[in-house]
């Protein structure tokens, strides 16, 4: 919860740092306001998802060999951080492949962030960029990761409780979280390298290219790209889901 809280905080910073004509494109600056959105929104549904009471924060699984319960507020991940509760071993086994997949896209988000910041300190370093660059991309490393951990957690939690709200709002955020990846891997602002900034390197290598950053190119669009894809099958899953089962697991079915 803090987390977001200094994620949106950055975020500000971020718009005034770049609030300059021409210092980041008409996508970058829809991309921003998007993930402004995306965070405040589900960043405090998952507050409320993690302040809720002690008696509704364990959810009770009936199986022919005993019961199994989700202590919510035994804080387990992100590795290190520690502010959620997630585990694979105690749901349904029509579960876990749903669930797995909302954990990847949170995973490939933070190293796609991560790749990013490391790729931008040595293009800043090497040539003509804007030291701007670097501190853009240190918020989008901040920021991005919280909104997709919250987003993360609505899904697991939304249809494993089941909660129709966090469902819903996992719906919703999903596929806003969808598109920023989408634009992220195509235009090129700021720090963010989308596949059109291959026409532009010459213009801060004074014309000689580089052959670092045209692969720093292609693998962070390649990340972006597989997101939003991810994304996408992410969102008709949980869709689907909730067709099938009436919003959310059925807490009779267990997979021991």
């Amino acid at each position: 919860q803090a987390l977001l809280t200094i994620g949106l905080s950055a975020l500000g910073a971020l718009r005034g740092a770049v609030s300059a004509p021409g210092a980041m494109s008409l996508g970058g600056q829809f991309a921003m306001s998007a993930a402004s959105a995306a965070a405040s929104n589900v960043g405090s549904s998952v507050g409320q998802a993690i302040g809720k009471p002690l008696d509704s924060s364990t959810t009770s699984r009936k199986s022919s060999g005993g019961s199994s319960e989700i202590n919510w507020t035994n804080f387990n991940y992100p590795p290190l951080i520690r502010i959620i509760h997630y585990s694979l071993e105690q749901l349904p086994s029509a579960l876990t492949g749903i669930v797995r997949l909302f954990n990847l896209s949170f995973i490939l988000t933070v190293v796609s962030c991560l790749l990013n910041f490391l790729d931008t300190l040595i293009i800043v370093g090497s040539s003509d960029a804007s030291f701007k660059w670097i501190i853009q991309s240190g918020l989008h490393l901040l920021l991005l990761p919280a909104a997709a951990l919250a987003t993360f957690y609505c899904g697991y939690r939304g249809l494993c409780e089941p909660d129709m709200s966090l469902a819903s709002r996992f719906k919703m955020a999903q596929p806003v979280l969808g598109s920023i990846y989408l634009i992220m891997a195509i235009v090129p602002f700021g720090c963010v390298h989308g596949l059109v900034e291959l026409g532009s390197i010459g213009e801060h290598t004074r014309g000689q290219g580089s052959g670092f950053w045209t692969v720093a190119i292609f693998v962070e669009s390649s990340l972006w790209l597989a997101n939003a894809i991810l994304a996408l099958v992410n969102t008709i899953r949980a869709a689907k889901w909730d067709s099938i089962n009436g919003g959310g697991a059925p807490l009779s079915s267990g997979r021991f």
